[in-house]
């Protein structure tokens, strides 16, 4: 009897590990063109410039990210089928810009394929920031292999891949409030068991002596 309920408690277990995180979900919009955008800069990171179509081209949206957990986090572009630029993204670990690094890019779908993209990457907890520029105004951080989000970026975005300035990301992360802690569930789920397990017990004693 009592193996049989470990039998249904290691199934609980399972079911647990196996079901369905819910997800916080950001989204990030904004137009590279537009004065009113407070989250752009310059490629060289100063002030955004928009004196004519190559500088707007080469202006560059910083966006914060909070990641309350770790774990797969995606980033989906959803722009440039309406219209909007043809994105590159980068991914930098912190929000201080003379000491973060890249993390990752979207380099490969945009020197193959270009367009919107989706693209999963593992990240712990913590603050990140996500620059979104036209291809292809990569940081010299990731064009040189090392440095940081201060360095700027290398300003070879152009109006050609512009389209209308606007820019639409979906960034799907883990949820703290959706997952829980796996003592208190481990626990939660003993003490059914045994509960279980005794009132079977009590119910067989009573059978047996009657």
């Amino acid at each position: 009897m009592f193996k049989r309920v470990l039998r249904q408690l290691a199934t609980l277990l399972v079911g647990l590990a196996a079901g369905p995180v819910l997800a916080a979900v950001v989204n990030l919009s904004g137009a590279l063109d537009n004065p009113a955008n407070t989250a752009l800069v310059a490629s060289d990171m100063g002030a955004a410039q928009f004196t004519d179509d190559l500088d707007t081209a080469n202006n560059v949206a910083l966006h914060v990210l909070h990641v309350a957990v770790g774990g797969s986090v995606n980033f989906t572009s959803t722009g440039f089928a309406l219209g909007g630029i043809d994105p590159y993204f980068t991914l930098f670990s912190g929000t201080d810009w003379t000491t973060a690094t890249v993390l990752d890019s979207n380099y490969l779908h945009a020197s193959t394929l270009g367009g919107d993209f989706t693209q999963d990457i593992m990240l712990s907890a913590g603050d990140y920031t996500v620059a979104i520029g036209v291809y292809e105004n990569m940081s010299f951080a990731e064009n040189l292999g090392s440095g940081v989000l201060a360095d700027g970026f290398i300003a070879l975005g152009g109006p050609f891949f512009f389209g209308d300035g606007r820019y639409a990301f979906t960034i799907t992360a883990p949820d703290a409030t959706t997952v829980p802690e796996p003592g208190s569930a481990l626990l939660s789920l003993m003490a059914a068991g045994v509960a279980v397990w005794t009132q079977r017990r009590r119910k067989t004693s009573t059978t047996h002596g009657g």
